[in-house]
């Protein structure tokens, strides 16, 4: 099938760069409807988003990156912009990922970075900024999607009222938390390992204010990359002690994972509907490790016992 967008980004580049020539070649895709390109020009490149207005918001990508960069926190810095294609033309940050960087291996420097940066991410000042709460209906809309693509479609009445008792707590424990800016993906992917172990952020467009262990478990609980229990313990300590939690380490462990089970349950759903509904079907081998967190959590602690039984069901 013709790539008419693709046409429009080569004519809207043409007209940046005027005659002189470029070369576009696929840099990513990732879970939405964006597409990035990287353009060769001359000796430099730079990477082309190609976002449909009608499916992504360009405008919530260039107002965050440019919080983030006033903050002194890395997001790719804007060349060029045309809000009604839905085009930016992006500061290329490379190609490796915090991910590549790990190479399968853990590297307790490289986490102690991502973990000073979240909190520099965390300590800007979210009272003036017009950015969504990670309010009750919109973690109960998150969780709702493990029903409506993840689980069997014969839950009984008895395991639907159950999965609203546990949606209850897991809510209230996200909303009784310290609020703070949340980047809302902040995991091996969406971070980018620069020269002088510097670090800078992508995919941050869908950022809001919500609890200050979100973009925590996005780290150490990541789909795409398993810690062992003592490299998560050991970072979860370094965490704790660098902002000064004021509750006891046991307190805040448990509002962690909590917060994590909020997240695995609707990575579930949202894993299982990038199958179904947008033949993204590569998401499907990272279910087991997500599934693996959210019976963790449900194992520890009685409350989520019903749970167990949930989970069991597929």
């Amino acid at each position: 099938m013709h790539d008419k967008r693709l046409d429009k980004l080569g004519n809207w580049l043409e007209s940046f760069f005027g005659h002189q020539n470029f070369a576009l070649t696929r840099a990513s895709n990732d879970a939405s409807f964006r597409r990035y390109f990287r353009v060769q020009h001359q000796q430099e490149t730079t990477i082309a988003m190609d976002a449909p207005p009608s499916k992504e918001s360009t405008a919530s990508f260039i107002k965050i990156a440019k919080l983030l960069n006033r903050h002194n926190i890395h997001a790719p810095k804007i060349i060029s912009l045309d809000l009604k294609q839905g085009f930016l033309l992006l500061e290329d940050l490379g190609s490796t990922t915090f991910l590549q960087a790990l190479n399968g291996n853990f590297n307790l420097d490289l986490y102690k970075i991502a973990i000073d940066e979240l909190i520099k991410i965390q300590i800007i000042n979210t009272q003036n900024l017009a950015l969504k709460k990670y309010d009750k209906q919109l973690l109960n809309a998150e969780m709702q999607l493990l029903i409506d693509w993840y689980l069997p479609k014969t839950l009984s009445n008895t395991h639907l009222q159950n999965l609203q008792a546990i949606f209850r707590l897991l809510s209230d424990n996200a909303l009784s938390s310290k609020q703070v800016f949340v980047h809302r993906d902040y995991h091996c992917r969406n971070l980018m390992t620069l020269k002088n172990n510097d670090l800078a952020v992508i995919d941050f467009q869908d950022a809001l204010i919500g609890s200050n262990t979100y973009d925590l478990c996005s780290l150490l609980k990541d789909a795409y990359f398993e810690l062992k229990p003592f490299e998560l313990q050991i970072l979860l300590q370094y965490y704790y002690d660098q902002v000064n939690i004021d509750s006891e380490f046991s307190e805040f462990e448990k509002q962690f994972e909590l917060m994590g089970l909020q997240r695995h349950l609707k990575i579930l759903g949202i894993f299982k509907r990038l199958s179904i509904r947008n033949n993204k079907h590569q998401y499907l081998n990272d279910l087991p490790l997500v599934k693996k967190y959210a019976q963790q959590t449900a194992n520890k602690y009685p409350e989520f016992a019903p749970l167990k039984e949930i989970l069991c069901l597929v």
